[in-house]
């Protein structure tokens, strides 16, 4: 098992607020962690990168010896601890008021994927025929799709499009999202920031992850984002 990662500011931000994080305990174990900040000026990078701080540190110490019916509440613990510590922060220091980030994870255990999510970061599941979308937006415009009111094409278009419902750190308590799904042999998991989704479509995402390891596939990803405009960062982690 493998896992790669590569983050990019792109081409019209001027800091890149986007963190992620990759551990391999062994060819069997491991995990990746992407984060996307929010808040004025520095504010977002410092929310994403105590996240992902907080978060993996917990992960590295609990993983360690895990008792694996036990994964859910590593995973749930880890990111509420992380979206207290935010939170207080923002509450206690000038400037920081309202920052957040969000936050998606998979841990990996031999055939299994343990997942969570908060905010518009996904994860994907991807062959070399398909992939698909396994966290949900807590957006606005899924919102507005699940509602009836949009359909899937005038989502990447809507002018609230980049609105998210859910953030780490924005409250004392935060809902997250937690799936586990089995994986097959040749699948792969892509970790991501809206700044790769915003940019391509799902069938170049499943072209170039499947074709490509983990590395080259990142590399290219990113590429690709910036050569389509880049208008936000960018940031990517395959598990393969």
């Amino acid at each position: 098992m493998n896992f790669y990662g590569m983050t990019d500011k792109g081409l019209q931000r001027d800091m890149n607020q986007d963190v992620y994080y990759t551990h391999k305990f062994s060819e069997q174990v491991g995990f990746a962690i992407v984060c996307d900040g929010m808040g004025g000026q520095s504010a977002g990078q410092i929310a994403s990168e105590m996240v992902c701080n907080i978060v993996a540190t917990s992960l590295v110490e609990k993983l360690e010896h895990l008792d694996m019916p036990k994964m859910n509440e590593v995973i749930v613990n880890a990111i509420s601890e992380a979206n207290i510590q935010v939170y207080k922060k923002s509450n206690i220091e000038a400037g920081y008021k309202g920052m957040g980030t969000t936050i998606v994870l998979a841990v990996v255990v031999d055939h299994t994927a343990y997942i969570a999510n908060i905010g518009d970061s996904r994860v994907y599941l991807i062959s070399k025929n398909s992939i698909k979308q396994v966290t949900k937006d807590h957006s606005f415009v899924q919102e507005l799709l699940e509602q009836g009111k949009i359909s899937q094409q005038e989502m990447s278009t809507h002018p609230n499009k980049n609105m998210i419902t859910r953030a780490v750190g924005v409250s004392l308590t935060v809902d997250i999202d937690y799936i586990t799904i089995p994986l097959e042999q040749d699948a792969k998991l892509l970790l991501c920031s809206d700044g790769l989704t915003n940019m391509l479509s799902d069938e170049q995402i499943k072209e170039i992850v499947s074709d490509n390891e983990a590395q080259i596939a990142c590399k290219e990803l990113i590429n690709l984002a910036n050569k389509a405009g880049g208008i936000d960062n960018i940031t990517v982690a395959v598990i393969e």
